[in-house]
């Protein structure tokens, strides 16, 4: 499903802070869904209502009220719509959905380490073939989360729109207990911290 038009009026829905036309487009073609969720809302929140049977949207009123005003938003099918209001650190951990998720936009807060957490918290209700959108990669603490997930073998990266990345979950990301060592970003050491230990470790097996 395509809706051009309610594409431009959802990127016209505080256009300072929304994502590309490009990237709402992007959501839209990969649907419809049967359930999906987003941190932060706006413009995606107005296409994902229509885009989705039930969207929930991790969000805070902000000083510009914008849940307020998006749910005088003609086009927003507030029906459809769960906000769960406060900050995604608080509300995100204790929140259960009712089944699997057929896409997550990742586009609430972008400090260091929020949208790490919120990516914890959100990737394991993802189903098994649905989306992971990630919004903002311009940005160093959200690239660094791109970056990681682009080397792990949990999800495929499909395709880049403007500055938002689409992702597939291809499989678990679950690595028990600890398991750094079997994360793609992990597959290599830092050199220039690593190389004492690497001779100590060579040093040792020539002494026997």
């Amino acid at each position: 499903m395509l809706d051009t038009g309610l594409v431009m009026r959802a990127s016209g829905f505080h256009p300072w802070d929304a994502m590309a036309p490009m990237a709402l487009s992007a959501i839209l073609k990969r649907g419809p869904f049967r359930s999906t969720a987003e941190t932060g809302c706006g413009g995606s929140t107005i296409v994902l209502s229509q885009a989705s049977d039930r969207h929930t949207a991790f969000a805070i009123e902000g000083e510009n009220l914008t849940i307020t005003e998006l749910r005088k938003n003609s086009d927003l099918l507030t029906e459809k719509v769960t906000f769960v209001e406060g900050e995604t650190k608080a509300t995100l951990p204790q929140y259960q959905f009712e089944g699997q998720l057929d896409l997550v936009l990742l586009d609430g807060p972008h400090a260091y380490p929020l949208p790490q957490i919120e990516l914890a918290y959100l990737f394991p209700w993802i189903r098994l073939g649905g989306w992971l959108v990630v919004d903002d990669i311009q940005i160093p603490s959200v690239y660094e989360m791109f970056d990681f997930l682009r080397k792990e073998s949990s999800v495929v990266l499909e395709e880049v729109v403007v500055r938002t990345a689409f992702f597939r979950r291809a499989g678990a990301v679950e690595h028990s207990p600890d398991g750094w060592v079997l994360q793609g970003i992990n597959r290599r050491t830092i050199w220039r911290y690593a190389w004492r230990d690497r001779l100590r470790k060579r040093l040792g097996r020539v002494r026997r």
